[in-house]
């Protein structure tokens, strides 16, 4: 069934095999454990008495007769006492969001009277419940950290992991939700692919000698001249440079011909400078037929260097007695860099392997090393034969690829066990162990610690975390409390800020987006790079205790790089990494005043106050407005398309439109406040050659000034904390929320509100049921 034209194509068949045997069993899982089935419409349930009060109280003045609103009609089912279980769970949900009535309403229920009113309805029709489906795949930022984590950052410098493998689709705002997880055909090919560049970067072979040609005519110039016979030449006092790229460190040859056009009574002298510093000096006396060879050889580390010829002593004398010694030019051929030269050094991970296999037959060794890399991929140990048919498998490829049997050299099984181990189900799949039973089950001890590795690293459990799996103390909630607070000092939780807070606040992918040069000239990739990186840092300290969790709403101070500051017009910063600044009066606190959210929220040309206005409500009040309807008209990018009216105008023309006006009221009044920032995530006070008004007004009067407006409406109540809170669950679950999730999201939301602390959050959210059972 699986065809593969290469000499793994017996790994190949037993992953897909396997990976089809693992796919069906998680499809059963997501068949039994996903949503529950909807109420039979037909039936009706009694409306709760507390419901009944509130309906009556608050909502049937809109909700009656033929023209309700919405179409909802409430008033015969009031009279009745009953209505059918489906819109008894509608309006249970409204009631759980308390988005009605309106926000406008002079009279609204109290939180309480909301949550009774909610738990009423739950006792009696049963909410809607969601399960983690059983088999998910490692999405691909998930995939490049558990590869760097288990053969080491060290020995695969310099290779883009993640890039290797296609973008994973988007689920629930989050790129960690299962159901998206799935596992197409054509990845598998790219595991394939990603695993070989893995393995041959870990386990390189004994020479990595590698020739990089650079033509005499693409050389880099600076100084006067032109190109003939090969060669590129310099007129004038100038250099000559080539860039390339050492993707293994050790000594290298730098080799290149050249050749004088002789004048006066001296040759043609040049200088070789590596990475800037002048490393040899030569005469060249020799000419295009015969030219000079020039070479040297250094030691060069990983990365990106340049090689440069320095032309010393130009000459030009039209008074020289000889006319053909008038004009003194030096000529350069090719730049040939050749490298590493001799035995390549071992890796890291090759010495780890080394100290792993230890002495004996090299089966024997090679299966030591297969038991402790299965048990770090696949996250529990090996049972049973596991080790031994890896070996197998491998060995057995290993021969296929190099025409020699099953016996090959050392390297070669090595690496070919790697390729075995990244290409298995068992490291791409998570998997847990799902019951026919409909009772719920603690997760045993590995599965926990790889949901607690996978939610706080997004990556493989260390040795720390599988050895208190191993031992059982998983099951203890004051253990659990220990991992939590030793992971997130890890440096591997800065995978929270990066995966996480970058999803939840939409500014994930900021660095791809292109902005109108015409208009916003400096808004270029390393910039927006620059200003995801301020978030990033901000939530990093949030996420390690650094700082409250309200600090991603109130923070003064923000940590910028000497691009960013001189964007916002702070004072001059070191020229290298980025420092902690005080922000100034006019600039927005928290996230609410960082470029990367200011970006993210605008389009190419302008701002966008729609945007703002709903990435305000879905991300920090986690109230998103519905989808517009179909064939409403787009407002206008430039100024002259908008025909001389101000943004404000043409917004309140749109709202006219009835279809768009009730999301718009709210949504709007929030994203106007914002107008006193750019596209480009700088201040402003002209708008249009008009001063830039920022004052808005809610549907219930409230007046919102400017972003420090809308920081106090966002901050008022919890609806903040409970937003982070479901976002997060989200995320750490892989699983949407659903109506039975809501008390377990209101009690966390009102701790994290009391106690502000993001560790706090983390240990309630992995003790919780919904973490630790399935």
């Amino acid at each position: 069934r699986v065809e593969m034209t290469r000499a793994l194509s017996v790994i190949a068949l037993l992953a897909a095999l396997a990976m089809g045997a693992a796919l069906r069993a998680g499809e059963h899982s997501l068949r039994a454990g996903g949503d529950s089935p909807r109420a039979d419409p037909s039936v009706h349930a009694a409306i709760p008495p507390e419901v009944a009060s509130l309906l009556a109280s608050h909502c049937v003045d809109c909700h009656e007769g033929p023209r309700a609103k919405g179409g909802f009609e409430l008033a015969s089912a009031l009279a009745a006492g009953a209505m059918e279980d489906s819109p008894l769970r509608a309006v249970r949900r409204r009631l759980a969001r308390r988005d009605m009535p309106p926000a406008d309403e002079p009279e609204r229920p109290s939180r309480e009277a909301y949550r009774a009113a909610v738990a009423a309805i739950d006792a009696q029709v049963a909410p809607a419940t969601r399960e983690v489906p059983a088999v998910r795949r490692l999405n691909r930022d998930q995939y490049a950290r558990s590869v760097r984590d288990v053969l080491g950052a060290e020995s695969l410098e310099g290779l883009d992991v993640a890039a290797m493998l296609p973008r994973d689709e988007i689920g629930e705002g989050f790129d960690t939700t299962a159901a998206t997880l799935v596992l197409p055909p054509a990845l598998v090919e790219k595991y394939f692919d990603a695993a070989e560049a893995i393995a041959a970067r870990a386990v390189p072979g004994e020479s990595l000698e590698r020739r990089q040609v650079f033509a005499a005519a693409t050389l880099e110039r600076r100084g006067a001249g032109g190109a003939d016979r090969g060669f590129a030449w310099l007129a004038t006092h100038g250099t000559l440079a080539a860039r390339f790229t050492v993707g293994f460190a050790g000594t290298h040859r730098i080799a290149f011909a050249a050749c004088e056009q002789a004048a006066g009574d001296a040759h043609a002298r040049l200088e070789v400078l590596v990475d800037g510093e002048r490393v040899a000096e030569h005469e060249v006396a020799a000419g295009p037929a015969t030219p000079a060879e020039i070479a040297l050889e250094r030691e060069f580390a990983r990365g990106g260097h340049t090689v440069a010829v320095r032309f010393l002593n130009d000459y030009w004398d039209p008074k020289f007695p000889d006319p053909a010694r008038r004009d003194r030019n030096l000529g350069v051929g090719d730049i040939v860099v050749t490298g590493p030269l001799g035995r390549a050094a071992d890796s890291p991970f090759e010495e780890r392997i080394a100290r792993i296999a230890g002495e004996g037959g090299a089966r024997a060794r090679l299966e030591r090393v297969a038991r402790v890399l299965g048990e770090e991929l696949f996250r529990r140990p090996l049972v049973g034969s596991e080790a031994n048919r890896l070996v197998t498998v491998a060995r057995e490829a290993a021969g296929r690829s190099s025409g020699r049997g099953a016996s090959t050299d050392w390297d070669t099984q090595v690496r070919t066990l790697v390729v075995v181990l990244l290409v298995d189900p068992r490291f791409l799949l998570r998997v847990e162990r799902s019951d026919d039973g409909s009772e719920p089950r603690p997760l045993d001890g590995f599965e926990l610690a790889s949901r607690l590795s996978y939610f706080l690293w997004s990556s493989v459990p260390d040795e720390e975390l599988r050895a208190a799996a191993a031992r059982g103390e998983l099951a203890h909630d004051d253990a659990i409390r220990a991992q939590v607070a030793r992971m997130l000092a890890d440096p591997r939780a800065s995978s929270l800020a990066e995966r996480f807070a970058t999803q939840w606040l939409g500014i994930d992918g900021l660095e791809q987006r292109q902005f109108e040069a015409a208009i916003y000239p400096s808004t270029k990739p390393a910039l927006l790079t620059s200003m995801r990186r301020e978030t990033e840092l901000l939530f990093d300290g949030v996420a390690r205790g650094a700082r409250p969790v309200r600090d991603l709403l109130d923070a003064r101070t923000t940590h910028v790089d000497a691009a960013l500051a001189a964007h916002y017009g702070l004072d001059a910063v070191p020229p290298t990494g980025f420092h902690e600044r005080a922000l100034p009066a006019g600039r927005g606190a928290g996230v609410l005043g960082h470029g990367s959210v200011l970006a993210a929220t605008s389009n190419p040309t302008r701002t966008s106050p729609v945007k703002r206005g709903k990435w305000v409500l879905e991300a920090l009040l986690d109230a998103a407005p519905p989808p517009p309807p179909p064939g409403v008209p787009q407002l206008p990018e430039t100024a002259e398309a908008r025909a001389g009216l101000p943004m404000r105008e043409l917004m309140r023309i749109h709202r006219e439109n009835p279809d768009c006006l009730s999301c718009h009221v709210r949504m709007d009044a929030i994203g106007l406040a914002f107008e006193g920032a750019d596209a480009d995530g700088r201040m402003r006070a002209i708008v249009d050659g008009a001063p830039v008004d920022d004052t808005t007004q809610l549907a219930d009067g409230s007046v919102l000034r400017g972003i420090d407006g809308v920081r106090a409406l966002v901050a008022k109540d919890d609806a903040f904390e409970r937003s982070l809170v479901r976002h997060l669950v989200v995320y750490a679950l892989g699983r949407g929320t659903a109506d039975a999730d809501d008390a377990m999201l209101d009690a966390l939301a009102e701790r994290l509100r009391a106690h502000g602390s993001f560790r706090v959050l983390v240990e309630d959210i992995v003790l919780s049921d919904a973490f630790r059972t399935r």
